[in-house]
């Protein structure tokens, strides 16, 4: 199995690319884990909420394929701890 982490949009903090390296080398050692950045929308500020979230969806599927298993992380959805999602992922 391999994990890929699919991120939309960049960012300029640096800790944020410092806690990617870091988890990235510690996982490296039970699994391969891919860390992808998809670009921002250019002219994103022309496009409507909607629009946006369509266009970025596009871009989303365009990396994925139908044998995928996709597991969405959002901050309003189910809470796990470490264990518990290692035990949902095997």
């Amino acid at each position: 199995m391999k994990i890929v982490v699919l991120a939309i949009g960049k960012t300029d903090e640096s800790w944020i690319q410092e806690g990617i390296d870091k988890y990235s080398k510690r996982l490296k050692h039970y699994i391969a884990v891919d860390f992808q950045t998809i670009p921002d929308l250019k002219n994103s500020k022309n496009l409507s909420e909607k629009l946006q979230k369509e266009a970025e969806g596009k871009l989303i599927l365009d990396k994925i394929t139908s044998t995928d298993r996709l597991i969405l992380l959002d901050e309003n959805g189910k809470e796990m701890n470490s264990i518990g999602f290692s035990s949902f992922l095997q």
